[in-house]
């Protein structure tokens, strides 16, 4: 089979490793500006989508600023709910859409999460990416991928927040695997279990260790760690 992977939000942190990883090992891909392709505009992402015909989309624009969402809860609703809507509007039964989705689409009140756990976020950016989930999963053809990751250079790290997260360095070929070989519809793409803090430990990254505060202990998940379901380690 001929892959033509569409990426959207190739300007982010996560969307520039996706298509690092594609250009590497030569997978078709095409990941246009948001100028050229606004995930607002339904018009427009469209005209991108019949022109590129792809066989695959990896939605992974998003609005993923925790604290910025409960801020701007409009720009989160528009770019992670409304852009989501637009893309599985505009899908047919050729494409296979694969949404990158959250561990925050869960409230981090147990840690452990199994891909059939259900949805209880407790911040605005976890509940539009559990709306998109489920969203996502009108379309003929879908994938949701939940990928905790991080990027290694971080002003403030946790030391009372469990995750099960990966450095976003280490989580394209991961993806990009899933989103090609892989039929199930729900994926944790996720590692063992523990503190934020040790993860920059592991590696010997230097850090500034915080607890959580108090302002944000409301909106910031205490265990968000998945059981992992990923075949592609």
């Amino acid at each position: 089979m001929t892959y033509k992977v569409l990426i959207t939000g190739g300007s982010g942190a996560l969307g520039k490793e996706l298509i690092k990883y594609c250009t590497e090992t030569n997978i078709n891909h095409f990941s246009p500006t948001s100028v050229l392709c606004n995930i607002l505009d339904i018009n427009s992402l469209k005209s991108v989508i019949e022109d590129y015909n792809p066989t695959h989309i990896i939605h992974a624009a998003a609005f993923v600023d925790t604290v910025g969402c409960e801020k701007n809860p409009i720009k989160s609703i528009d770019t992670n709910i409304i852009g989501t809507t637009n893309i599985v509007k505009c899908c047919n039964d050729k494409i296979k859409l694969s949404y990158i989705s959250s561990e925050y689409v869960f409230s981090g009140n147990k840690g452990l999460y199994h891909i059939e756990d259900r949805l209880d976020p407790i911040n605005i950016y976890g509940k539009t990416k559990a709306a998109s989930e489920y969203i996502v999963s009108i379309a003929p053809s879908y994938q949701i991928l939940r990928v905790p990751f991080i990027r290694k250079i971080h002003p403030q790290v946790f030391d009372d927040q469990y995750c099960s997260r990966y450095f976003i360095e280490d989580v394209s070929e991961k993806i990009i695997k899933n989103v090609l070989y892989n039929s199930e519809k729900i994926v944790h793409i996720s590692r063992n279990r523990m503190k934020l803090c040790d993860l920059y430990k592991e590696k010997n990254i230097p850090f500034k260790q915080i607890s959580i505060l108090n302002e944000m202990k409301s909106i910031i998940p205490k265990d968000t760690s998945l059981i992992n379901t990923n075949k592609y380690e």
